[in-house]
């Protein structure tokens, strides 16, 4: 009957959630986490004979943006050795291109992407953050077949890893993607450690879902924010519970400024080596890219919540995922 009730709430929690108390907030993130944690113990299981692709640390989208995109962002932060070698170079003039940002947690599972496109031409860039719960098509590449599930699985689903992320999102939005980039939330955590955390100002208190415990509570005004938590905030900013796309650059640009002033250059390159990525990071921190502004773009019009076999998931229209693509790829 517990069960029942739980469930009853969980279908309906994008329509109800403001109305939640403490309680029934508590127990819908602990329902969702203990889905979760049983989908991975039974793919552990089944997958217990396969060679699994190697570990590497858990990562953060936005890690990545402050890694590739702040020599860019600060003129003569890194210089390069060469700029007379132009067919190297991996931004060319007229290109429009496309990068995925993954964090990873301990656990495999990625709970943040961040899909960011490019145009040099422009020097324009746009950022989409993609819900977890993302219902998406994961390739296995033990066997090539094609499941659907959380987007949040596609790391580990298969053996995949990095490139099975990559493949699932760019099957997901008919989109090709450029360049990967993984990192893990250890990781992001300790840069985020090392410049004393992130303050920011929130309207009001709130309660949002957590990674490696249930849900995080803030305080209204400024709050000092760890990794984790600012991971989990960004989170909520993804699918507009509370937080929404402004919050989410916000907190981007609060991570960018604050990792700018305060971590040495030498030591933000050593950290880029903890990165799992399909290209050289001296190769990308090599390349400048003047970025004039900075657009966000949500899915949170397109949301539906479904449950399918006692399972959450996040659905969207394809022809709203093509209209996405299109104004991911579009620069005026």
């Amino acid at each position: 009957m517990d069960d029942k009730r739980i469930k009853d709430k969980f279908n309906n929690m994008s329509d109800q959630e403001l109305r939640f108390t403490k309680e029934d907030r508590n127990e819908v993130f602990e329902q969702i986490n203990k889905m979760e944690n049983n989908n991975t113990q039974k793919k552990s299981l089944v997958s217990s004979s396969k060679k699994f692709a190697p570990l590497t640390v858990s990562l953060l989208v936005v890690g990545l943006c402050i890694f590739l995109f702040i020599p860019s962002i600060l003129p003569g932060n890194i210089n390069n050795e060469n700029k007379s070698n132009t067919s190297e170079s991996v931004f060319q003039e007229d290109e429009i291109l496309t990068t995925l940002f993954t964090v990873k947690d301990e656990n495999n599972r990625i709970p943040f992407n961040l899909l960011l496109t490019h145009s040099k031409d422009k020097k324009m860039m746009k950022v989409l953050s993609i819900p977890r719960d993302t219902y998406a098509p994961i390739l296995d590449k033990n066997d090539g077949t094609t499941s659907y599930d959380k987007l949040t699985f596609a790391y580990d689903y298969g053996s995949g890893g990095a490139e099975s992320v990559r493949t699932t999102v760019s099957k997901l939005f008919d989109l090709t993607i450029d360049y990967y980039a993984v990192m893990d939330l250890e990781t992001f955590s300790k840069v985020i450690d090392s410049v004393n955390g992130i303050d920011y100002d929130l309207q009001e208190d709130i309660q949002v879902r957590g990674i490696s415990r249930a849900s995080f509570e803030f305080k209204k005004g400024t709050n000092r924010l760890n990794g984790e938590e600012v991971v989990a905030l960004m989170m909520d900013a993804t699918v507009g519970r509370i937080l929404d796309e402004e919050d989410l650059l916000n907190l981007i640009n609060a991570v960018i400024n604050k990792t700018k002033n305060e971590i040495p250059q030498t030591q933000l390159k050593e950290l880029t080596t903890k990165i799992d990525a399909n290209i050289s990071i001296d190769h990308l921190l090599e390349n400048k890219m003047q970025i004039n502004s900075i657009k966000s773009l949500s899915l949170s019009d397109g949301m539906k919540s479904e449950n399918i076999d006692g399972k959450y998931y996040i659905m969207f229209e394809k022809d709203f995922l093509n209209s996405v693509s299109e104004e991911l790829t579009t620069f005026n």
